[in-house]
């Protein structure tokens, strides 16, 4: 497998591929944004990891750039992120479908690279995509529906939260373009390391 490492800083570059190689993974390291688009369809990636803050418009014309097919077919992208996206970002982080994101150059945060590590649910593919809505915080959390199964939902947030008591206000998911809305669901088990959630939903 080959990996793309984007981003100018070359502590991060560095970090990301020893952890990368020692996954087993060939390694090519672009500090110019311009330069490894050019350059996608030539090294065929199958994993593109990008620096987002550094390239905060860019990283999304890259998405579709890979998506449109150029540059490989099933190509994974990963974003890791210094700071929290926006909520627009948020939002178009899912529409894109970004593979996933990090914000820690560890081991433990890149096992995705990991070709023998044993699958867990967020890493199945997704069925469907879902919405949380916290009325009382006013503000939506996006995500990935990995499993339901009759009041019983399994998903993976795209990015980390924190949640005051148990319960959802509102959610909605969307799965084999069907949406649906729930009055509310009730947070069984969360798994912040993985950013994964067990509702029952309502």
């Amino acid at each position: 497998m080959k990996a793309l490492i984007i981003t100018e800083d070359s502590i991060i570059s560095s970090k990301i591929k020893a952890i990368a190689e020692g996954y087993g993974l060939d390694t090519i390291i672009y500090k110019w944004f311009l330069k490894a688009l050019d350059n996608i369809e030539e090294i065929q990636p199958d994993v593109i990891i990008l620096n987002s803050s550094e390239y905060p418009r860019l990283w999304k014309t890259l998405v579709q750039f890979v998506k449109s097919g150029i540059g490989g077919n099933n190509v994974k992208i990963y974003l890791y992120e210094e700071k929290p996206l926006s909520e627009e970002d948020q939002k178009k982080y899912t529409e894109l479908g970004i593979t996933g994101c990090f914000n820690q150059l560890t081991k433990e945060a890149l096992n995705f690279l990991d070709k023998n590590a044993p699958k867990t649910e967020e890493e199945l593919p997704a069925i469907g995509t879902l919405l949380l809505c916290e009325t009382d915080k006013g503000r939506m959390i996006s995500g990935k529906v990995n499993k339901i199964e009759d009041k019983t939902l399994v998903c993976t947030l795209d990015f980390p939260s924190t949640f005051d008591g148990p319960e959802i206000s509102v959610l909605t998911t969307f799965i084999n373009n069907q949406i649906d809305d729930y009055d509310g669901a009730l947070i069984k088990k969360i798994d912040n390391q993985k950013n994964q959630l067990i509702l029952e939903i309502q």
